[in-house]
């Protein structure tokens, strides 16, 4: 909500944007220059700061008369990149000094000229992600454009005023009073935790290396579609005693269904439990702090929303006040607002003896970048699943709610992740522009929905990278939908790499479950102006994509079939691997054609009588197609037998393809 004419605004920009409670006038009065969320993630504390992005850019148009909208994105980064030759600037001074002049684009872009330096970390390709889409992340989590310079690794010293220091001391003075109780905490030994966990087995089995399997196996299985932390970095920490509790515990947890141990369900739920003891204990040690981790935050991104069975046994994890804070803080929900309102630590305290010190994890840069790309991406599908307002803010707060004010730089993807941050954003515009207040009152307009799949189709065909897009065949047998190939429609084979088929799966999936949400949007709130021609155009479009998503996403299941992974004697199948992406799409669809026919039947169902015979059975041989389809995506998604909840989604599944059968039954006779 905008303020009033005439009334300044008092929280800083650093509130202001992420619209929380900002305390800047209460500390004026009594000394302090920065309010106590600045405070806490010890960085500037401005109000209208003439540096800001957007008042930059509304400085920029008032002076030299520019038009908003009237330069691409390449103009301006050539035209950034002309001043800064000429005036001989060093790429890092673009950001770090003050006194040198801004460029006039967007801070998406300033990872082209940042890219120029030579000693730059990510020269040699960073996680699969672009540049630009690395410091759009930090630009969501950060919140302002120097704050990127304090963790990829530079040494040069951001430009901070008198308060920042001061707050800095104050923040350094508590944290010494605590050291010793965090020290305790932070240097507990990562087996014991094992032994605590695995007091279940036999006598004459190695808790070590069962605790370690489960470890290995998660990053085998688990990791390769939604990494949370390098492989080595984390056995590094861990044979260095620096490795947090809660990180082995909920590594163990999501790694231990993929062994093939008997008793494996009840030692995940072990494992889960010792998580959420020692997580709820950390914070409450830590509560005042306003500080966290970061693999403390690393192992919640793994554990948030997981499932806990509670036992009356005298486990201490499975304690009713142990239960109900999980169901509080141990949500996604608590993940994306710790991202965003903490302070995340690369370093922390140990003890040696009687004495305390520093010291860092291991690749602490790169894995708070993927931790912010796990979070972003994670959110965008989970607030579009559920019609949820996102609580990771825009890039910037736009002023028209129609401009893109999120959008990336449209070029191809570089890698998987890359590709998956691209498309949460297209997903996220869903949300906002087919979810929005005015969508729900008068209904979704037509141009949005035109646009979204613009989008989706761009992202398909340019964005996606080439060895990870769809190819098919132009005949394929049956009329079942396309063929995918093996290699491209230029007839180069696709590289080849131990998990590209399951992260190509990921992809077409997650882009399916985007275009079936659109159709469910418009489902629920209804098309503006729906007696128009364009809201009967659009209301085929939708059924039109619907249907394609639907025979697609059939031709992918029977694809998967052909690529299962092989590991040590081991099978799993691609769904068994992502299952949040697989899986829950393939149930999904099932749902959705089971409805579809469904509605189908109760829809004709008083007009079979005076139809024609032929007409009849036509109708009839479309149903048993559906439900043909139907199975076929309920089977794929039974093929994730490596996660217990699958049973209660097959439960469900077969509810409604039995219903379906059943109305099938009764309308045919």
């Amino acid at each position: 909500m905008k303020l009033k004419r005439g009334i300044p605004r008092e929280s800083c920009d650093f509130c202001h944007r992420r619209k929380i409670k900002c305390d800047r006038s209460l500390r004026t009065k009594t000394g302090h220059t920065s309010c106590s969320q600045c405070a806490l993630r010890q960085g500037p504390c401005h109000l209208n700061d003439p540096t800001e992005t957007r008042n930059r850019r509304r400085t920029h148009q008032n002076t030299r008369g520019d038009k908003p909208g009237l330069a691409t994105g390449e103009e301006r980064a050539h035209r950034a990149r002309h001043d800064i030759s000429n005036d001989n600037l060093n790429p890092v001074g673009t950001f770090t000094s003050a006194s040198h002049l801004e460029p006039e684009f967007p801070i998406q872009e300033h990872g082209s000229t940042f890219m120029q330096d030579p000693n730059d970390m990510f020269v040699d390709g960073f996680l699969g992600l672009s540049r630009d889409n690395i410091f759009f992340l930090d630009q969501i989590f950060m919140g302002d454009e120097n704050s990127s310079m304090n963790w990829l690794g530079n040494e040069q010293d951001l430009v901070q005023d008198h308060s920042i220091q001061a707050s800095t001391t104050d923040t350094r003075s508590r944290d010494e009073g605590q050291a010793q109780v965090q020290a305790q905490v932070s240097t507990q030994n990562p087996m014991e935790i094992s032994h605590q966990s695995l007091q279940i087995l036999p006598e004459d089995t190695d808790s070590n290396t069962t605790f370690t399997t489960a470890i290995h196996h998660y990053f085998k299985f688990a990791a390769p579609w939604l990494p949370i932390i390098h492989e080595d970095a984390f056995w590094e920490d861990y044979h260095s005693n620096r490795c947090s509790p809660l990180l082995t515990s909920a590594i163990a947890c999501r790694g231990i269904p993929f062994t093939n141990l008997p008793n494996k369900w009840t030692l995940q739920q072990r494992f889960a439990h010792n998580f959420r003891e020692s997580f709820l204990n950390t914070r409450s040690i830590a509560s005042d702090t306003g500080k966290i981790r970061l693999d403390d935050l690393e192992a919640l991104a793994l554990m948030a929303n997981f499932e806990y069975e509670e036992s009356d046994s005298s486990d201490k994890g499975s304690l009713p006040l142990y239960s109900n804070l999980g169901r509080l803080f141990l949500k996604h929900e608590s993940l994306v607002l710790m991202t965003l309102q903490y302070t995340i630590e690369d370093t922390f305290y140990t003890l040696h003896g009687s004495s305390s010190s520093s010291s860092s994890l291991a690749r602490a840069q790169e894995r708070r970048v993927l931790l912010y790309w796990h979070v972003y991406g994670l959110d965008a599908f989970h607030c579009l699943d559920r019609k949820q307002i996102s609580l990771i803010p825009d890039k910037e707060v736009a002023e028209n709610e129609d401009e893109d004010d999120d959008e990336l730089p449209q070029h191809e993807a570089r890698d998987f992740l890359d590709a998956i941050l691209e498309l949460s954003v297209i997903a996220r515009k869903i949300l906002k522009k087919l979810c929005s207040k005015s969508a729900k009152r008068a209904g979704i307009d037509s141009v949005h929905v035109h646009g979204i799949y613009a989008l989706i189709y761009r992202w398909r065909n340019h964005t996606c990278p080439s060895h990870l897009r769809r190819y098919e065949t132009e005949d394929c047998p049956g009329g079942l939908g396309f063929e995918l190939t093996t290699s491209d429609n230029d007839g180069r084979p696709i590289t080849q790499n131990r998990y590209i088929q399951l992260h190509r799966a990921v992809l077409w999936a997650l882009e399916i479950n985007c275009l079936m949400q659109v159709e469910n949007y418009v489902s629920e709130f209804g098309i503006k102006d729906s007696g128009h021609l364009a809201g009967e155009i659009i209301r085929a479009r939708v059924e039109y994509e619907s249907l394609s998503a639907l025979s697609d996403m059939l031709s992918i299941c029977r694809w998967m079939n052909q690529h299962d992974i092989h590991e040590n004697g081991n099978e799993f199948s691609l769904v068994d691997l992502a299952p949040l992406a697989l899986r829950n799409v393939c149930a999904g669809l099932c749902f959705w054609i089971c409805q579809r026919g469904i509605t189908a039947i109760q829809r004709g169902s008083a007009q079979i009588q005076t139809q024609m015979q032929v007409q009849t059975q036509t109708q009839k041989q479309m149903m048993e197609s559906y439900i043909e389809n139907a199975r076929l995506l309920r089977d794929t998604a039974a093929k994730a037998v490596s996660h217990r909840d699958t049973g209660d989604v097959l439960e469900r599944l077969d509810k409604q393809v039995a219903l379906f059968e059943e109305q099938l039954a009764v309308c045919t006779g």
